[in-house]
């Protein structure tokens, strides 16, 4: 997935789209290099990285019986909270994230 929010993130440059990922650990040292061995091996260049507590930050409303959850912005407004169940997070649910990034960016000319 974070390769493909990458390689959305790049073709959407003219968008001014920008995208991270956070981590929710308690285990920031292992997570840390964990993350960077990725970033290097799928050569990511634009997604930005990040880790905080495992609770996560009490304003994103983070669901506590997902395993991940995807929140999308426009203009610094949430306008998709995605969550997914351990082990629902599929090809499937990637693709439909990457089909709401598409529906948040405008079409090419």
């Amino acid at each position: 997935m974070v390769k493909k929010i990458d390689a959305a993130t790049t073709a959407n440059k003219d968008a001014k789209m920008g995208s991270f990922v956070v981590v929710m650990t308690d285990d920031t040292d292992k997570m840390e290099k964990a993350l960077k061995v990725m970033a290097e091996k799928e050569k990511l260049t634009k997604v930005v990285l990040t880790i905080d507590s495992a609770a996560g930050p009490d304003d994103y409303h983070i669901s506590k019986d997902a395993d991940v959850t995807v929140v999308l912005y426009k203009k610094k407004e949430v306008v998709k909270n995605m969550a997914f169940a351990k082990g629902k997070f599929d090809s499937k649910a990637v693709d439909a994230v990457v089909g709401e990034l598409k529906a948040l960016t405008p079409e090419k000319k």
